[in-house]
C-alpha cells in the first residue's frame, strides 16, 4: 500500500466520519457531550491546517456546512452547548483570518459573527 499524506490521511477521516450524516446524527443522541464534540473536530481540523499547511480549504468547508451550514445541526449544537458554538465559530474566523479556507459564501464571516453573538447571548 502507498503511504498517504498527512492531507489525504486527514481527508479520508474527515469525509469518512466527520462529516458522515450518520456520525453527525449518532453525535446528536449525545446532547451537550456531542456538541463538545464538533467543537474538538472543528479545532483539531483547523490545528492541523495551521501546523501543516496540508488541509485544503475545501475540507474546512465540507464541514463548515455540515454543523453550521446545516440548520438543524447548527440549532442544536447552539441549543445543547453554547460554549462549543462559540468555539467552532472562532476557529472557523481563525482559519479564515489566516488565509487557510476562503469561504465559497461571502456572508460566512457575519453567520459566524452572528453565531458568536447567539451563543455569548445563550450563556448568559
Amino acid at each position: 500500500p502507498k503511504p498517504l499524506s498527512v492531507g489525504e490521511a486527514v481527508s479520508r477521516v474527515v469525509r469518512a466520519r466527520a462529516i458522515n450524516p450518520r456520525f453527525i446524527a449518532g453525535q446528536m443522541r449525545h446532547g451537550p457531550r456531542g456538541a463538545s464534540e464538533f467543537a474538538e473536530t472543528v479545532d483539531r481540523l483547523v490545528g492541523f491546517a495551521e501546523t501543516t499547511h496540508a488541509i485544503a480549504g475545501t475540507l474546512i468547508e465540507a464541514v463548515h456546512d455540515a454543523y453550521l451550514g446545516d440548520a438543524e445541526v447548527r440549532a442544536f449544537i447552539l441549543r445543547e452547548n453554547p460554549a462549543a458554538a462559540k468555539i467552532i465559530a472562532e476557529r472557523f474566523l481563525s482559519a479564515r483570518r489566516r488565509g487557510l479556507w476562503h469561504p465559497l459564501r461571502n456572508s460566512v464571516d457575519d453567520d459566524l459573527a452572528a453565531l458568536i453573538a447567539e451563543a455569548q447571548g445563550v450563556a448568559a
